[in-house]
């Protein structure tokens, strides 16, 4: 398998992580995210939590786009 291949693999992972966490229990209980007052109300605010979702779809867009490159790279050059 190609690093491409593992990166995109990260990708995908990273953006579903970063897509569906902030809005879970594991984020609102994180003792790193509200051992500070200040961290814990900047970290619970939805703005927050929208915009590490969206970079959490960033990853998964850009992610697809790479397996699909890979995938026609591979179909191009007969499968291997």
């Amino acid at each position: 398998m190609s690093v491409r291949l593992f990166f995109a693999l990260y990708l995908l992972e990273a953006g579903i992580f970063f897509t569906i966490v902030p809005w879970t229990r594991v984020w609102a209980v994180n003792p790193l995210l509200h051992h500070d007052i200040a961290i814990g109300m900047w970290a619970d605010n939805p703005f927050v939590r929208g915009f590490i979702s969206g970079f959490g779809l960033i990853h998964l867009m850009i992610g697809i786009r790479d397996i699909v490159a890979v995938a026609r790279e591979r179909r191009a050059a007969g499968g291997e």
